[in-house]
């Protein structure tokens, strides 16, 4: 039996990002197979509103901004916490630790800021550049989605005995949204674009590569639900930091559909409806609306960059993200080819099947008992 804390201070975010996805549908699928372990989550100020229900302890803090949890809300609350270890899902653990605190286990989900530092905003270069090494070396584990950004992180901090002590726990699929009523006017068998508008999504490009495939109207061998012809390219995400004219662009582009942020009802119905997902982004330490795509059997043109090829391995066909001839080839070969749609959306289907929270849940719980054993705990 083990006793277990899990940071969710950021969860009372209303908003759906990776990050957040992942410390909540992990902190649901722990405490679903926590077993004799006892589970008591760290929340801001009240549980958040999807981690309401869960049977476990909580303990809230007075604050909500992040950097007065990490400097000196959590660094407080840690040592009182009579835990064997605290999970950090979200972001990383505290910059400075008390030497009573828990073992620590972080989450870095991708290194963005490091790997692509002009597309991510200078405050959280600022804030992931001064408390990401320090948690880092604190940590007893760190947890990485994928064997891409195990690999970013390896090469980018020179920590002794970091490798050993780095564990890849991939994202599970959400959990199943039934379908709502689709937008207005859009046919099914669309080109489906889904993530946040800001520069590492690569949506400039985008919208070169879907213009020259329109430009070759009548040329093309394309005909989709008995449709001849280019899709309509439909992008769903809210807009994101630096994202310049970007909207304009979008909204001054012929044949495209700008949604904007939808809830999980119609955005699987657009991914039950969708033939093709355009996903070339530039950088993605996992990748969630690929993973969200193969499971519903859409095959998807990615970016050859960070974990995407990693993640769909025969579900998808991959591109350089900053070649729009590329691009927009992968995108014809897809929609001229209604084999290969439907052998890549089998393989996905197959290789999603294989990501769970439950699986997350309970690599990571084997994880927190290791480092929350008095033999590990002696060690550090």
């Amino acid at each position: 039996m083990g006793r277990f804390a899990i940071d969710v201070t950021a969860c009372w975010r209303p908003r759906r990002v990776g990050m957040l996805t992942v410390a909540v549908e992990l902190s649901k699928a722990l405490v679903e197979h926590k077993g004799k372990d006892d589970i008591t989550l760290l929340c801001s100020r009240e549980r958040p509103a999807a981690l309401a229900g869960l049977e476990c302890e909580a303990v809230l803090s007075p604050y909500r901004h992040e950097l007065v949890l990490k400097t000196r809300w959590l660094p407080g609350i840690e040592p009182q916490l009579e835990c064997d270890a605290i999970l950090y899902p979200y972001w990383p653990s505290p910059p400075f630790r008390h030497k009573d605190a828990p073992p620590a286990a972080i989450f870095v989900h991708d290194l963005a800021f490091r790997m692509r530092p002009k597309e991510v905003p200078w405050q959280q270069r600022a804030y992931m550049g001064t408390v990401l090494g320090p948690a880092l070396r604190h940590a007893a584990a760190v947890l990485v989605p994928s064997e891409s950004t195990r690999r970013d992180l390896l090469d980018l901090y020179s920590i002794p005995g970091l490798e050993s002590r780095v564990a890849v726990i991939a994202e599970g699929v959400p959990p199943a949204v039934p379908a709502g009523p689709m937008p207005d006017g859009i046919l099914p068998g669309f080109i489906l674009a889904v993530g946040t508008i800001e520069p590492r999504k690569n949506y400039p490009r985008l919208l070169a590569a879907y213009r020259q495939l329109r430009a070759r109207h009548g040329l093309l061998p394309i005909i989709i639900n008995g449709r001849p012809g280019v899709p309509e390219l439909v992008i769903a995400g809210r807009p994101g930091w630096a994202y310049g004219d970007t909207l304009q662009r979008i909204a001054a582009e012929p044949g495209v559909r700008y949604l904007g942020h939808v809830d999980e009802p119609t955005l699987t119905a657009l991914y039950e409806s969708a033939s093709v997902l355009a996903f070339p982004s530039l950088y993605e330490g996992f990748g969630l609306p690929l993973l969200e795509a193969m499971a519903r059997g859409v095959p998807a043109v990615v970016g050859a960059a960070g974990a995407l090829p990693e993640l769909a391995l025969g579900a998808a066909i991959a591109v350089e993200p900053d070649d729009v001839d590329a691009i927009a080839g992968a995108m014809e070969r897809l929609l001229s080819d209604a084999e290969l749609r439907q052998k890549l959306g089998e393989e996905g289907k197959r290789r999603a099947s294989g990501f769970t929270w439950a699986r997350a849940a309970e690599q990571t719980l084997e994880i927190l008992h290791r480092i929350g054993s008095a033999d590990h705990r002696k060690v550090a």
